[in-house]
Order: structure tokens, then sequence, then C-alpha cells
């Protein structure tokens, strides 16, 4: 079998690498187009060699006007595709990863040549394209309604998806529909340790990882801890991450008395060192108001720490309230501390819960799934 992806956000994100890595092994031959808007991208997040199943074609053919005049992009795109592949090589399957960047050319090709495709929906497809592409959303409809199947990498996501399409097509996407996360690199499920180390009733070290602005919320998380602070718990959180509001929360820390509990570590990206931040944290929060799936979940729950996350956001959906965490209102202050209580008051077995759970995350698993789609096997779990 061979696949064209058609990935726009590629070189952004290296998950993408990590699912053709594991398709390469599954024996699938894959050509990975990828469309750049400069040419020092070109060979970014490359396979090596040794993957001689996959080719790549970095083509930079984006300009900045391609995000308002919509279906020359989609065209150029189709032209190119045309050009470098299939005038060479047979496809047997697409799969798009957007609907709107990577899905609107995979219809076209689907039109023109009778080529199956699978589309995976993600966050700018609903928060952006969506949102204020008004006049797009009749052919969005064309591209889904078209599609063999639809890939919602969250619960959260097929539920907001669904609630804004039109009644009469509902029907007929849901039953294409599929939830499939994304996986976690391997370096968390190849280094693992087994047991957390008990808890003093009233002690608990915190960890927030992600970009700091106003979506991620880390302000109300400093809060929940002054809060906890003041009903005699000894409270420490570890920052991980960077962003416009870094200097603001150091000062919100300063004011409350608070800048030795909060540690701000700065962006990281070594594996070694955050995980070792990881296993000197107990419990992982991330209250973000938006959140297409969120990785670091998983990868917390791999060092058996028990998270806390906002609900319908995210990883909302995957687990039973309280078997690896909680979902929570990330407005509401007390909330969020009578959660990180109820996790104190059971902890051994939910950090428990969290190893054996993180397993299905690996990213083999999820690419069989995948590839049951290609081979349009439905009776993968919905």
């Amino acid at each position: 079998m061979r696949i064209l992806h058609i990935c726009s956000y590629y070189i952004g994100n290296k998950l993408y690498m990590n699912l053709i890595k594991q398709l390469s092994f599954k024996g699938i031959m894959q050509e990975v187009f990828i469309p750049i808007k400069n040419s020092e991208h070109i060979g970014k997040n490359q396979l090596s060699s040794d993957f001689n199943t996959v080719n790549y074609y970095y083509k930079n053919i984006l300009k900045k006007h391609d995000k308002v005049f919509y279906f020359n992009k989609i065209y150029k795109q189709m032209k190119e595709i045309e050009k470098s592949i299939l005038v060479n090589k047979s496809i047997d399957f697409i799969h798009a990863h957007t609907v709107f960047s990577d899905g609107g050319t995979a219809y076209k090709i689907h039109r023109k040549y009778g080529i199956d495709y699978i589309v995976t929906v993600r966050n700018t497809d609903i928060n952006t394209f969506y949102r204020y592409g008004i006049h797009l959303r009749p052919f969005m409809y064309k591209v889904l309604l078209n599609a063999s199947a639809i890939i919602f990498i969250s619960h959260a996501y097929k539920e907001q998806m669904l609630s804004l399409l039109p009644s009469g097509m509902l029907r007929q996407i849901k039953e294409k529909s599929y939830v499939i996360p994304n996986g976690i690199d391997d370096y968390w499920h190849e280094n693992i340790i087994t047991k957390k180390s008990d808890l003093g009733s009233k002690e608990v070290n915190l960890l927030f990882m992600g970009l700091i602005d106003e979506n991620k919320n880390l302000g109300t998380v400093i809060t929940a801890c002054n809060k906890l602070r003041e009903e005699g718990y000894s409270v420490l959180l570890n920052v991980i991450g960077n962003g416009p509001l870094e200097d603001k929360h150091k000062q919100m820390c300063k004011n409350l008395g608070m800048d030795k509990e909060v540690v701000f570590h700065g962006y990281l990206s070594n594996k070694e060192i955050i995980s070792a931040i990881m296993d000197t944290s107990d419990v992982f929060i991330l209250p973000s108001f938006k959140e297409t799936f969120g990785l670091v979940y998983i990868e917390s729950m791999s060092r058996g720490l028990p998270v806390i996350y906002s609900q319908r956001q995210g990883i909302d959906g995957f687990f039973e309230e309280g078997e690896v965490g909680y979902s929570i209102d990330p407005y509401n202050v007390k909330m969020i501390c009578n959660t990180i209580k109820k996790i104190l008051n059971n902890y051994e077995q939910i950090s428990n819960n969290c190893f054996i759970r993180s397993k299905e995350f690996k990213w083999e698993l999820i690419t069989e799934k995948i590839r049951n789609l290609y081979w349009k096997d439905n009776s993968i779990e919905r």
C-alpha cells in the first residue's frame, strides 16, 4: 500500500514524524507532501535515509496571501502533487492531516482521480478556519462528506465539531468519525519509573508545563497554590515554559510572598531534564481554556503524576473521573483546590492508574488504528 500524506504543519511538530516512522515499520510506503513558505524548512523533521519506503516533497509554494485566497492555495498544492508525485507514483490512499489546509486538496484529487482519503480535524480547523471562514463552510462540508473517515484527536474536539455542523449531515459524519489521539514519544515509554513515593497529608509538589499566556491559565494555578498555603498546606509549584506573561506571573508570586514556592525553570526541551523535574513533582496541572489534546498530560502520567485538566478540553473524555485525575472548571479556584485534595486522599491508586493508562498512547498502537482506517476496517473502536 502506498499512502500520500498531505501535511501542511509537518515542520512544526515532530508528532507527524513519529506517525510516519511507525507506519513505515508496518511496511507502508509513503509519499509525504509538505508545502512550505521558506526554503530553510526543507528537510526539517525528515526521517533518515534508512527509511527507504518514505519519500519527502518539501515544496516552497506558500505565500502570505494564501490565507486570503484559499482556493488558489489548494489549486497550487494539487498541481504540485500532480507534477511531483502522481505522474510517477500510483497512490492507493490519501491522509490529509487537516480539514482545510490539507483536506481541500485531498478532496480535489479524489474528485479527479478517484483516490479515497481520510482527514484529521485539528485546532485550526475549528477555531480559525471554521470560525472566521464562513464563506468556506460549504466547501468544508463537501470535504467531510466525501472523506472515507474522519479522525478527531480528542473526544472534546469531536463533540465541538459535531455541535457546529448542520443537522442534516450529522448522521453521515458520525458514522465515519473516530477518536484517535496522538501518541507520546517512545522516550516516555522506555524510561519508566514504577512507583511514586508516598506523600505527606498536607504536602504537594505541583507541575505546570506550557506556554505562559492567557490561555494556559498559570495565574489561576498560582492563586490556587496561595489558597492552599493559607489553609496550611506546604505547596511547591514547578513551572516549565516561557511566554508573554512570564514576568507578570513572577511579579504576582513576589506580591503574594511565594517567589520561593514557585520555581520558574524557563523553556526546556531536554527530555531527561523534564522527566527529572516530573519525578520530583506529585501532580500535573494545566487548566487551559482551550486545549487540542495536550501530550504533556500523557507524558506526565507516564511518570505516575495524576493530572488536572479542563472540562471539555484536551484529554477530557478519555478517562473516568478520578481514574487518572480530574477535570475542572478553569475559572474555579476553589474547585481546583478541592481537586488537589481529592487526589492527595487517593494518591497511590490514581498514580498507579496513570502508569497503566499512559501505555495506551504508544505510537505503535495509535498507528495500528490509523492503518486499519487506510484499509477501511470499520471494526476499530470509535
